[in-house]
């Protein structure tokens, strides 16, 4: 189609056909059974191109597919999501160029060698200059719960493995079809056997692994798992308010009125989002004053967001307080998000201050492992009945995540304001994050955010519940939930030992590039 006498008409429909297809494999759309045939059109393209060219045509289905799915910073910097767009398409040039590379061998470890190169580009983006995971091709099987529970053995980076490894393999087979060639069933039975034997692993291990948790979940006297009553508030606090002092008094009615219903339920933590404390807390000691007492009334524990000015130092924090109003633990945020949480290199660039007018944040230092508070005369059963919180985007960050659950965390909290992005994509891109947290560790995690999604997710990954109208609508929508969740105990083989499956990447890259050069020698 379109070869030979439009080449650019050819190049640009394979760009926008792959890029479009990947991009409604993620939210809102989710068909993400799109994934697995979206590189498809691009390594067509690819095919017979010189290293530059295949770089070019692969930054541009980059550009293309970062700007569909990351469009919705434009509500924070126009500028900032452009430039990040032409950033992050630069991995796509590189894979271009290492398939253009890779693809002359003949060998049968090429497409695990061009799958090996894909996950080690998502890892380094994920990793380099603080990294930035989001959009990685494994987050789009969020929803696939039998293919996404091999993440506690490889992390989310297994599942973008698999995705292009299938991919490859399908391209392959659409080769020998429309050229037409001669071949018997022997030959077709050939080229799907890997593909199908990968699947049936993957497949198998899913079942094997979403049998075993459910068996431990339903089944009693199986294991004394802890479990709590946790209410989550979305309150769902415009962002032109939450710094307009004279609206303060009207956001922290509408949290009372919420967190009043919900505790009428008798819930054992009433959590709200990050930063839901409006100002600065103890700064209006009057306003603080009213929160405990609020607190004290209703008799429930609540984590509260807040930013808090210590030493004059600004950290964002979680805050822990008692049925009585009394600050039990507070964890200080360890990973800030540049230019939204700080400046780097602010003396280098100190117009920056006019672009960005912030303060720095600074970083905790503290894996901070709360106690669930209990209530009075209750007993835990067993042990790991602990959580940590994780603020903002640092449920992307699947090597943060793991070192809480390494300290004790029995379950996981994300508490974050979504709000800076209007109502488009970016929230349930931010869920489908915690969503692999959960499954990498095995720990169940719950979401208070102020305009959504907030919702429970088991282990499995299976998003429980969440907080919605009665359209069913999750995002810019006020209310509470009140969520049912487990404190687990187990270390995975991914808690233990993080990203080892990287160094399997590596050696299917490897492995493939000296097959590829001796092929070429001879």
């Amino acid at each position: 189609m379109f070869s030979g006498k439009y080449p650019l008409v050819r190049i640009l429909f394979l760009n926008a056909l792959s890029a479009g297809l990947l991009i409604l494999a993620f939210p809102q759309t989710d068909i993400w059974p799109l994934a697995w045939i979206g590189l498809v059109p691009l390594l067509r393209g690819l095919d017979g191109q010189t290293p530059a060219r295949a770089f070019a045509r692969a930054y541009l289905c980059g550009i293309l597919f970062f700007a569909g799915t990351l469009y919705w910073l434009i509500h924070v910097t126009l500028p900032g999501m452009v430039l990040l767009a032409a950033y992050l398409a630069v991995y796509f040039g590189l894979f271009g160029a290492g398939y253009n590379f890779l693809a002359g061998s003949k060998t049968a470890w090429k497409p695990f060698g061009i799958a090996g190169l894909w996950t080690l580009l998502e890892f380094t983006r994920a990793h380099f200059l603080t990294g930035f995971g989001w959009a990685s091709l494994g987050y789009s099987q969020y929803k696939n719960l039998l293919f996404i529970q091999i993440a506690d053995l490889t992390g989310v980076y297994g599942v973008s493995f698999l995705v292009v490894l299938i991919n490859c393999f399908l391209k392959e087979i659409l080769e020998l079809v429309l050229a037409q060639k001669r071949f018997g069933k022997s030959v077709l039975v050939l080229s799907l056997r890997v593909p199908v034997i990968v699947l049936v692993l993957v497949s198998g291990y899913g079942i094997s692994r979403l049998t075993q948790l459910r068996q431990t979940t339903a089944t009693p006297g199986v294991a004394v798992v802890p479990q709590a009553s946790i209410a989550v508030i979305q309150a769902n606090i415009p962002q032109s308010m939450k710094w307009y002092e004279p609206a303060w008094p009207d956001i922290m009615a509408r949290y009372k009125i919420l967190t009043g219903a919900a505790a009428k339920e008798k819930p054992d933590l009433i959590i709200w989002p990050e930063t839901s404390y409006p100002g600065i807390l103890w700064e209006d000691k009057k306003l603080f004053d009213e929160l405990r007492g609020f607190v004290a009334r209703l008799g429930v524990p609540l984590l509260v967001g807040s930013i808090v000015r210590e030493n004059g130092h600004y950290y964002n924090t979680a805050i822990l307080l008692s049925k009585d109003g009394e600050i039990l633990q507070q964890y200080k945020k360890i990973h800030l998000v540049p230019f939204g949480e700080y400046i780097p290199l602010r003396p280098l660039f100190p117009f920056l201050e006019h672009i960005v007018p912030i303060a720095d944040f600074t970083a905790g230092g503290e894996y901070t492992v709360f106690d669930f508070p209990q209530k009075e005369g209750a007993k835990a059963k067993g042990g790991g009945r602990s959580f940590s919180v994780l603020i903002c985007f640092e449920d992307t960050l699947a090597g943060l995540t793991r070192q809480f659950v390494r300290q004790g965390a029995g379950l996981l909290v994300n508490m974050t304001n979504d709000a800076w992005f209007k109502d488009t994509k970016e929230p349930f891109m931010h869920a489908q994050a915690s969503v692999f947290r959960s499954v990498e560790n095995r720990r169940s995690l719950v979401r208070a955010a102020n305009t959504g999604v907030s919702c429970s997710i088991d282990a499995s990954g299976r998003v429980v519940q969440a907080v919605a109208d009665e359209r069913g609508k999750k995002t810019y929508v006020a209310g509470y939930a009140i969520m049912k969740v487990r404190f687990d105990r187990q270390k995975t083989f991914y808690t233990r030992y993080g990203d080892v499956f990287i160094m399997g990447c590596c050696a299917c890259l490897l492995w493939a590039a000296v097959r590829r050069r001796r092929i070429f020698k001879r």
